[in-house]
């Protein structure tokens, strides 16, 4: 028995075995889809900054990783309150309410 049970795992199709790598990957992308919504500064600070991972960010906005990171630094996480460009979907991505970004900003 233990001699079929070695045979049909090692004879498995590469599709089932990278399986699990692929769902992870979905959840994660899931995971950082809602934190970008929700807390675009934690997504910012902690997934795009930190890691440079910014896929969330440059498929929505339609980006390049490093105009998504200059979005993150001079938009989110900057400290001062200058004016900076916000890609026009960011306003449909993260709101419900049509007055105010995900950030706290008043929408023009």
């Amino acid at each position: 028995m233990e001699k079929n049970g070695n045979l049909i795992l090692n004879s498995a199709p590469a599709s089932v075995e990278g399986q699990d790598t692929d769902m992870s990957d979905f959840r994660q992308h899931a995971k950082d889809k809602k934190l970008a919504k929700e807390d675009p500064q934690r997504y910012c600070a902690d997934r795009c900054v930190a890691t440079g991972n910014c896929d969330v960010y440059e498929d929505i906005f339609e980006l390049s990783p490093e105009q998504v990171l200059s979005f993150c630094n001079d938009c989110v996480l900057a400290e001062d309150k200058e004016e900076c460009d916000i890609p026009e979907a960011f306003y449909e991505f993260g709101e419900d309410d049509a007055t105010t970004t995900p950030f706290g900003d008043v929408r023009p």
